[in-house]
C-alpha cells in the first residue's frame, strides 16, 4: 500500500523545464516526426507504448499546456514544410503548363494529404490522456480536430480551388487521375473540410456515393471540423504568401485555357 502511494507521489512530482525537455519532449518529438514523415514502418509496438507512457507521465507532471503547444508547433512547422513543397511544384506546373505536370501536382497534393491523415490517425491515440484531461474540457475541441484544422488552414485552403480546377480539366484528358485516386481525394477533403463537399456536389456525386457523404455531413454537423474553435496555431498575416507568391485560382483557370497539351 505504501509502495503504491509512493509511486503516485513520484508520478505527480512536477518536471523542471530541463527535465521536461530531456525526459519528455525530446523523445516524444522524435517519435512524432517519424509518423509525420511516414518513416514509422519499422516502429515497434513497444516504442509506441513507451511514448504513450511518456505523454501520460508528462500530463501528470503538470506540463499539459506546454505539451499541447509543443505538439501544435511541431505539426505547424511540418505543414509549412509541406506547403513549401507544393508551392514549388505549383510554380513548375505554371511554368510548364503541361497536362503531365498538372497530373503530378494533383497526385502530390493527394498523396501528402493521405500521408498526413495516416500520421494523425497514429498520433491522436498517443495523446488520449491529454485529450480527455485538457483539450476537450479546456480548449473545447479535440487533438484530432486541432491537427486537421492546422492542415486545412495552412494547406487545403491555399490549394483546394486550384485542385478542383485541375481535376475538372484533367478528367477530360488522357492524363486523368484514376477513379480510385479521385475517390480517395474527395473522401479526404470531405473529412477535413465538409463544406467543400457541398460546394462540389457534382464531383462528389460522380466519383463518390454523394448522398452518403452529404448525409454523414448532416448527421455529424456538431462534429464538423469547421465548428471547432479556431485555436490552431497560425502564422501572422504578414507572413502569409501574397498574390505574387500564391497564384490565384483565376490564374490557374487562365493557365489551363492557354496550355499546350503534351503528347
Amino acid at each position: 500500500m505504501n509502495e503504491g502511494y509512493s509511486f503516485l507521489q513520484l508520478l505527480f512530482v512536477k518536471y523542471s523545464d530541463s527535465e521536461y525537455l530531456s525526459e519528455a519532449w525530446t523523445p516524444i518529438n522524435e517519435t512524432l516526426k517519424q509518423f509525420l514523415q511516414n518513416s514509422a514502418e519499422n516502429f515497434k509496438p513497444t516504442s509506441y507504448q513507451t511514448t504513450y507512457c511518456q505523454i501520460y507521465k508528462t500530463v501528470c507532471k503538470g506540463y499539459k499546456e506546454r505539451l499541447f503547444d509543443d505538439l501544435k508547433n511541431l505539426v505547424t512547422e511540418h505543414c509549412y514544410s509541406l506547403k513549401r513543397q507544393l508551392d514549388e511544384s505549383m510554380q513548375k506546373m505554371i511554368d510548364d503548363r503541361s497536362n503531365t505536370r498538372m497530373n503530378l501536382f494533383f497526385l502530390q497534393f493527394t498523396n501528402l494529404l493521405h500521408q498526413y491523415r495516416r500520421a494523425i490517425e497514429a498520433i491522436v491515440p498517443l495523446f488520449h490522456y491529454l485529450d480527455i484531461i485538457y483539450v476537450k474540457p479546456k480548449v473545447r475541441s479535440s487533438i484530432e480536430q486541432e491537427l486537421l484544422l492546422l492542415y486545412k488552414t495552412i494547406i487545403v485552403e491555399s490549394f483546394l480551388n486550384h485542385i478542383f480546377i485541375l481535376l475538372q480539366h484533367l478528367i477530360n484528358t488522357s492524363h486523368r487521375p484514376s477513379k480510385e485516386t479521385i475517390d480517395l481525394l474527395l473522401h479526404l477533403i470531405s473529412d477535413i473540410t465538409p463544406e467543400s463537399a457541398i460546394k462540389q456536389y457534382d464531383l462528389f456525386k460522380r466519383y463518390c456515393d454523394g448522398e452518403v457523404v452529404f448525409s454523414e455531413i448532416t448527421s455529424n454537423d456538431e462534429d464538423m471540423i469547421t465548428s471547432a474553435p479556431r485555436t490552431a496555431s497560425k502564422r501572422p498575416v504578414d507572413d502569409l504568401p501574397g498574390e505574387e507568391d500564391q497564384p490565384s485560382a483565376k490564374r490557374t483557370t487562365n493557365m489551363i485555357k492557354s496550355l499546350h497539351t503534351d503528347n
